[in-house]
């Protein structure tokens, strides 16, 4: 089991889940000793062995991975079908306001850090150019009459039949992953 967590105010991050597993909260973010709402330790990480470090982390404010000036991390989901071969084998998880898909590997897990998240950019028909989950909840707020979406409340999950159902709270529309 995994869990997206939602950074104090420095780091976001996707951890596994055991019974009795100590997640290091509030003592750690990520791999990293907590010092206050603006700063973690970075000597030392992951120093301490009763802890259960996170599989994948990311700066909140960290501009190569999101565009935008906060981040939450959101849903987890281990994908195991075919039905989108591209995302087989693969952990998904998000990022709440970018509106951004992630995916690392569910069998190869990272050790934490960003050397391995990888976006999952959507193509809606053959030719078009890839966007991200915000951008086409804009588009589909310009087609509505409305002012487009600032942020994507992100929400998604994978049936057992290997349908991906992403959706959010700016345009009222359900969608599915599709190959």
């Amino acid at each position: 089991m995994y869990l997206s967590d939602i950074g104090q105010n420095i780091v976001e991050e996707v951890s596994p889940v055991s019974a009795g597993a100590n997640l290091g909260w509030n003592v750690w973010e990520g791999s990293y000793r907590y010092v206050s709402r603006q700063a973690v330790f970075t000597q030392s990480p992951r120093s301490d062995p009763t802890i259960t470090y996170p599989i994948v982390e990311w700066g909140q404010l960290d501009p190569v991975m999101l565009p935008s000036n906060s981040s939450a991390s959101v849903g987890v989901v281990v994908y195991r079908s075919t039905t989108v071969p591209q995302l087989n084998g693969r952990l998904l998880f998000g990022d709440m306001p970018s509106g951004e898909l992630f995916h690392v590997s569910a069998d190869e897990l990272p050790k934490g850090g960003q050397d391995a998240i990888r976006r999952v950019l959507f193509v809606m028909a053959a030719g078009a150019a890839p966007r991200t989950f915000l951008q086409i909840i804009q588009e589909k707020n310009l087609a509505q009459g409305r002012t487009p979406a600032t942020r994507a409340d992100m929400r998604f999950d994978a049936t057992a039949a290997g349908q991906v159902f992403m959706l959010n709270k700016a345009d009222g529309t359900i969608r599915m992953i599709e190959r």
